[in-house]
């Protein structure tokens, strides 16, 4: 049910008239003809209110199941993955179109490029891959004969469209992870993908669009009333809160999910927490060599 920020009207539709379904010439009762699916088109659909509810619906995926997948995600980690894979489908959105919804929001409101990881991140925060890249681009400037600053938004314009379609694999790597660490449970890889993309739909979402901006909101008021919060401007603050939350959110998914008692549901949340970072920084090597292949 798509959700309406006006008073909802009073059914007035005539459910007991004779229609001609204008694609099929089938006699039915009702909206929508039972041979096609065809819907009759209400006079309130020709107003220019419904139309800018449409375009609502369509930028801001406000609709019943999205909010309720959304509610479920945050509530209750794990129990949304287990409703779908015993097949209660109807109420929730499909995890699949969940996760690209997180992606889209993810892009749209990026505060950290944890996943579209920009040259300077990749020359300078990524570890030991750090010296590789510089001599890698090094080389690349000098055979295109470019300036470094002209490389770099190359670079990051690449890298950004290229990272949309490929954080999928994280998605992947994270749903075999799932399945090694839970392997007495001898679930379906396709259980362990469920799981892992309600993951990365909450992680994006929550963490990396909600809680980031909310993080770099506080920083922009702290510094214009002048505080010194020098300690909260350090990306370890972050990163704390955010590993924090992502054990709860695995610890409680282990519970809810695949059923572990709690005292097993801790330490496994910590190996896949520390696995995930693993995760991460292959991805972002295998980024970089792609983004530079194709520049």
């Amino acid at each position: 049910m798509k959700i309406n920020l006006f008073k909802r009207r009073e059914d007035t539709f005539d459910y007991e008239s004779d229609r001609l379904c204008i694609v099929c010439n089938h006699s039915f009762k009702g909206r929508y003809c039972n041979v096609c699916g065809e819907k009759i088109t209400e006079p309130h659909e020709r107003t220019i209110l419904f139309f800018f509810g449409i375009i609502l619906n369509a930028f801001t995926f406000l609709d019943g199941k999205f909010l309720r997948s959304i509610k479920l995600i945050l509530t209750n980690p794990g129990a949304l993955s287990r409703n779908i894979s015993e097949g209660k489908r109807v109420i929730y959105m499909n995890l699949v179109s969940l996760f690209f919804v997180a992606n889209f929001f993810y892009f749209l409101f990026q505060v950290f490029d944890s996943y579209s990881s920009s040259l300077y991140t990749q020359m300078n925060l990524s570890g030991y891959h750090n010296e590789v890249a510089r001599d890698i681009v090094e080389r690349k400037i000098k055979e295109g004969n470019a300036t470094f600053e002209d490389f770099e938004v190359k670079y990051n314009s690449q890298s950004a469209n290229l990272s949309k379609l490929l954080i999928i694999i994280l998605v992947l790597a994270f749903s075999g992870i799932l399945a090694v660490v839970n392997i007495r449970k001898q679930e379906f890889f396709f259980n362990h993908l469920l799981f892992s993309l309600e993951f990365y739909g909450f992680q994006l979402l929550f963490i990396s669009v909600f809680l980031a901006n909310l993080f770099r909101a506080t920083i922009e008021a702290a510094l214009l009333f002048g505080l010194d919060w020098e300690f909260i401007l350090a990306d370890n603050v972050f990163s704390f809160i955010s590993v924090f939350i992502l054990l709860y959110f695995l610890t409680r998914g282990q519970i809810e999910y695949y059923s572990q008692r709690w005292y097993w549901a801790i330490p496994k949340a910590v190996i896949l927490v520390c696995l995930l970072q693993g995760t991460v920084m292959l991805y972002r090597i295998m980024l970089f060599h792609l983004t530079i292949s194709t520049l």
